[in-house]
């Protein structure tokens, strides 16, 4: 894994809740879940270098598609941005690392707030070339049944060539080519769907598809949408629409009180940092060894669920000084500052090693002074 880089804003400066991670795992992840998404990491790198041949072509394919994506580009296209099989492995060269690195820290804090949670059966919908179930069946080794679903012929084709240099469970794997929008969804203790609302054309298609995800869903529901405003606000009205479903929110924020970053100027995403293989360079014409992936992601289970005491989410990048740190937090529904000085010394300990998204014990909450605190902005990095 790349050494540890300081954490970086990746959006606008107005946003206020960030995270880079890298080779640190999240607080309190299950034992092997780290190690086990590295290994299951390198081995999806080398699956995609052993299946995609790079040339001028596909390079010009892959940025075209990473424009579209970003601007949020109307597709050419009646069948989408990816529709053949060159768009799919130009997709999958591009993209895929970073969706498995997503996914794969929205699945570890699952994790850690479901300790007891040991899913066998994953539904995958709008699976592209299967990294989100790669990285599920890192985090939970207990799956083993897989229904993998999604509207591309090309994409399925090449997830199920990737999927033959992976764990067992995606090698037997049932790869599906079907609308996210159609008929139920077989029933699965893990659903997920990432990179998907976004996908579709309005709102009410997107509501009509978390309704039927979380009516499949006999465990756990996780959605991953892009660390923008606009992937904050979808996974903000699923969040709510899965409320109002009877659902218990887990993460990244435990609980079902009201956003409190949700009538604001910024938005709620995270991190997740990735070594790029000689592949993904290639592919980006990209010249850095590592990139961030922005993204914005919900947990929901049925309810009752067996929580861990439900940890706060710092905001924001902690201010130090001699003597004292400054974290500003999510916390039963507000924006809160504390300021924690050395003289406590049990939750000083704690503070000064907390980073920008890290759960916030105990300890820590109960100590400094405490307030709500405006926006506060920070210069996006080169």
């Amino acid at each position: 894994m790349a050494e540890r880089q300081p954490s970086k804003l990746h959006v606008a400066s107005s946003n206020l809740v960030s995270r880079s991670i890298d080779s640190r795992s999240t607080p309190d992840a299950p034992a092997g879940a780290t190690a086990a998404l590295a290994a299951t990491g390198l081995q999806l790198r080398a699956a995609i270098a052993g299946t995609i041949r790079i040339d001028p072509a596909l390079v010009a394919l892959a940025s075209a598609l990473s424009d579209a994506y970003r601007s949020g580009t109307e597709p050419t296209n009646p069948s989408g941005h990816v529709h053949d099989p060159r768009t799919a492995a130009a997709y999958a060269a591009a993209r895929v690392p970073a969706t498995f690195a997503a996914a794969a820290r929205a699945m570890e804090a699952a994790a850690v707030a479901l300790p007891g949670f040991a899913p066998g059966a994953l539904l995958d919908v709008g699976t592209g070339t299967g990294a989100t179930a790669w990285a599920a069946g890192a985090v939970w080794p207990t799956l083993h049944s897989m229904i993998l679903v999604d509207r591309e012929l090309a994409m399925v084709e090449l997830g199920r060539r990737f999927a033959t240099h992976g764990p067992p469970a995606l090698a037997t794997a049932a790869w599906q080519v079907a609308p996210a929008i159609g008929e139920a969804f077989q029933p699965a203790d893990l659903v997920t769907a990432s990179y998907l609302l976004g996908e579709l054309a309005n709102d009410s298609d997107r509501a009509a598809l978390v309704v039927r995800l979380w009516a499949a869903t006999s465990g756990a529901l996780v959605l991953v949408e892009p660390g923008s405003r606009a992937g904050f606000e979808r996974i903000l009205a699923a969040r709510s629409l899965l409320i109002g479903q009877g659902a218990q929110i887990v993460a990244p924020c435990p609980g079902n009180t009201p956003c409190p970053v949700r009538d604001g100027p910024a938005w709620c995403h995270f991190l997740a940092r990735l070594d790029r293989s000689p592949l993904q360079r290639r592919a980006k014409a990209a010249t850095r060894s590592w990139e961030d992936e922005p993204f914005s992601y919900v947990v929901a289970a049925r309810p009752p669920t067996a929580m861990v005491p439900a940890p706060r989410v710092v905001l924001g990048r902690p201010r130090h000084a001699p003597g004292r740190v400054e974290l500003r937090i999510c916390v039963d529904g507000r924006i809160d500052t504390r300021t924690v000085s050395r003289r406590d010394r049990l939750a000083w300990a704690t503070a000064r090693d907390l980073a920008w998204g890290d759960p916030v014990p105990g300890a820590v909450l109960d100590s400094g002074a405490t307030g709500p605190q405006p926006a506060r902005t920070e210069p996006i990095p080169d």
